[in-house]
This record gives structure tokens, C-alpha cells and sequence, in this order.
């Protein structure tokens, strides 16, 4: 039982660690879509004044959009305005969604994997 703990923990860190390394490549891409099209006057970069912020401010903005999208608790600082930002908004919750169905799944295979030495028990 405790290997079956084990793999099952470490099966959900792996999980937790992809989310946080997905969250950073959607961080990444939500700043650099605007940085190719240099900054638009509607993108969030620009409406948040971050064009000359550092990379450190602009790094956590974009990632704390990312999140916000991810998690589907909101847009950010500002909803999208241009198509390509609805676009970006629309695949940040996709993959948010689909991270947290990962998850939930996972989570409940490891309950479930918990009880079945009672279970066997039980059926004897």
C-alpha cells in the first residue's frame, strides 16, 4: 500500500509540476504575442503602461494573467479587446480547464486507491 501511495503522490506532483510549467508558457506567450505585434494601443501591455516596465513586472503581470485565464477567475487587470487576445484568452482556459479535470482525476484515483485495502477487507 505505501508504493501505491507513493506512486500516486508522486503521480500528482508531476501533475502540479506540468500546471506550473504550463501556467509559465502561457505567461510567456501572453507577452510575447504583443511584443511581436509591438505593442498594439489595445493590448494589455500597453493599456497597463508595462511597455518599458523590467522583465521581472512584466513577467509577473503576464503570469498573473495567465493564471487568471487558467483558473477561469477572470481576465486579468482588462477583459481581451483585439482578436488575438480573445483567442489567447480562449486557449488559456482551455488548457486551464483541461489541467483541472487532470487533477480532479488524479486526485480521485489517489482517494480511491486509499480505501482499497478497506474495500478488500470488507469483501472477504
Amino acid at each position: 500500500m505505501t508504493y501505491d501511495l507513493a506512486s500516486a503522490m508522486v503521480r500528482i506532483v508531476n501533475l502540479i509540476a506540468m500546471m506550473l510549467l504550463l501556467c509559465h508558457w502561457d505567461g510567456c506567450l501572453q507577452f510575447l504575442v504583443p511584443m511581436l505585434q509591438e505593442f498594439p494601443s489595445d493590448c494589455w501591455v500597453t493599456r497597463n503602461k508595462m511597455v518599458n516596465d523590467t522583465w521581472g513586472q512584466q513577467y509577473s503581470y503576464a503570469l498573473f494573467k495567465a493564471m487568471s485565464h487558467m483558473l477561469c477567475i477572470g481576465y486579468g487587470m482588462y477583459p481581451p479587446v483585439g482578436l488575438v487576445d480573445v483567442w489567447l484568452t480562449i486557449l488559456s482556459m482551455i488548457v486551464g480547464a483541461t489541467c483541472y479535470a487532470m487533477f480532479v482525476g488524479h486526485a480521485t484515483a489517489l482517494i480511491q486507491s486509499l480505501d482499497s485495502s478497506r474495500r478488500q477487507y470488507q469483501e472477504k
